[in-house]
């Protein structure tokens, strides 16, 4: 039994490809860079003024080119990735300014940067890294971005997102983590964002094309604002999003075909109240199920967002909406999932104990996921035949020969009695996750790097 949750049937699916052509095909989408017009031209594109009309023929050669999986590297090969088959893989969060940690909301440092470095780099559940989980505030901002990349890889051997902001920042940061790797394809993962509805700055243009050129993998997704940037309805916001994520693909196609391309869709809901990100909501979570079913409509790998919550701290909200949006990637088959662990505050913050929280969360619904089986061992018919009624299973062989894959055991929840939770001073669970962050930290062992890998990244540290 493998759990699978759908919220979009065949016949929706076609339904919004359609309408997608047609946006594609007669709407348009613009794009902001004479570079990129003068690439579709080559392919006799449509253009008029900055608008690309990308019609059916076009768009299915640049499907056909791009890859349905590749490999991300780490510095060794236990690290690498596949994104693109059976399993889902998680990243943490990217592009809060402020820390929470304890409850208390204060600008992000480079002591947190580099200790969030650490704590991903030891964590069990999220395989990928990042340059970019927090701005340490302390940074000038121009050498802000490559001063994180070198962070990176002097305190992780995990393969990580890097910068796509523009030609000189994406060049640099790729050619520095093929320098300090010895490896030239698929060494960093970049982050593509059309801005909705229907257009791609001059900045995400450039970063699609230096990526391909470079070959290097990243995801397209957008991040519309239902009501406000796209249609409020989902199906209309899907439609937008998808005409902008494909039309990014053909771009990068037509630059490099066969480079790897993630699709993806980080569209949430939109507090019409404030007109503001609603990002826990069940309207995340259902765009998040269809943009799983889409990817495999289109045979390409996929992402979305992970524990998201418009919560301020870690509190009883933080928990249900970040079930609620973390359950969909997990049991859609999403292939890799952005902000996985420590969102706070519709993306604005990051917290020390709420990654920790989300990490066994994430466990606890990769065990969901995976189910039960149901069959002559599992039932244990011999067993139950000994034991008869009134028996007790507790030392039977077939209980100590399943209980470690049946049943899943939490290291951070409390699942002691009552007397004895108060004997240990009635902690709560950011306390459980507060001591384990400490003792990550403690625990943390230092990366073997080379004196010429110093001395590449040690004009930027």
């Amino acid at each position: 039994m493998d759990l699978r949750l759908d919220a979009i049937s065949k016949k929706e699916i076609n339904k919004i490809h359609e309408n997608t052509l047609e946006i594609l095909s007669k709407i348009g989408v613009e794009f902001s860079s004479e570079k990129a017009l003068e690439k579709f031209r080559k392919k006799n594109t449509r253009i008029e003024g900055k608008k690309v009309y990308i019609d059916e023929k076009l768009l299915n050669w640049a499907l056909s080119k791009t890859p349905n999986s590749f490999v991300l590297e780490g510095r060794e090969k236990d690290r690498n990735v596949q994104i693109g088959g059976d399993r889902t893989n998680f990243a943490p969060a990217s592009g809060p300014i402020f820390v929470t940690k304890k409850g208390e909301r204060k600008p992000a440092t480079c002591k947190d940067y580099i200790d969030f470095v650490k704590l991903i780099d030891t964590s069990e559940v999220i395989n990928i890294n990042s340059a970019v989980i927090v701005e340490p505030q302390e940074i000038d901002i121009k050498d802000r971005n490559m001063y994180r990349v070198a962070n990176c890889l002097k305190y992780s051997s995990k393969p990580f997102i890097g910068f796509t902001n523009g030609r000189k920042n994406s060049k640099e940061c790729i050619e520095l983590v093929q320098r300090f790797s010895g490896k030239i394809e698929n060494v960093i993962l970049g982050i593509i964002s059309p801005i909705s509805p229907l257009k791609y700055d001059e900045s995400m243009i450039e970063g699609i094309i230096t990526y391909s050129e470079k070959k290097q993998p990243f995801a397209i997704a957008s991040a519309s604002l239902p009501g406000a940037t796209s249609p409020v309805t989902i199906a209309g916001t899907l439609a937008v999003n998808n005409a902008e994520v494909l039309a990014g693909i053909v771009l990068s196609q037509i630059v490099r075909p066969g480079n790897p391309v993630i699709y993806g869709n980080t569209s949430t809901s939109c507090d019409m109240r404030y007109m503001s990100n609603s990002i826990g909501s069940p309207e995340t979570a259902l765009i998040t199920l269809a943009t799983a079913k889409m990817g495999e409509f289109y045979k390409l790998p996929t992402r979305s967002g992970g524990s998201l919550t418009d919560s301020k701290i870690p509190d009883i909200q933080a928990g249900i909406e970040s079930t609620l949006t973390m359950l969909a990637p997990i049991s859609s088959g999403i292939d890799f999932v952005l902000q996985s662990c420590g969102i706070l505050e519709s993306f604005n913050s990051v917290s020390f104990e709420k990654m920790i929280i989300d990490e066994e969360l994430i466990k606890q619904l990769l065990r969901f996921k995976r189910g039960f089986r149901v069959d002559k061992k599992t039932i244990g018919l011999d067993s139950i035949r000994d034991q008869g009624s009134g028996g007790m299973f507790i030392g039977e062989e077939h209980t100590i020969n399943n209980f470690r894959q049946e049943q899943y055991i939490s290291k951070l929840f409390s699942k002691d009695n009552y007397d004895n939770w108060c004997k240990k001073g009635k902690c709560d669970l950011n306390i459980f996750a507060e001591r384990e962050v400490l003792e990550r930290l403690k625990n943390y062992k230092k990366i073997d790097i080379t004196e010429e890998q110093i001395d590449l990244i040690s004009k930027y540290i």
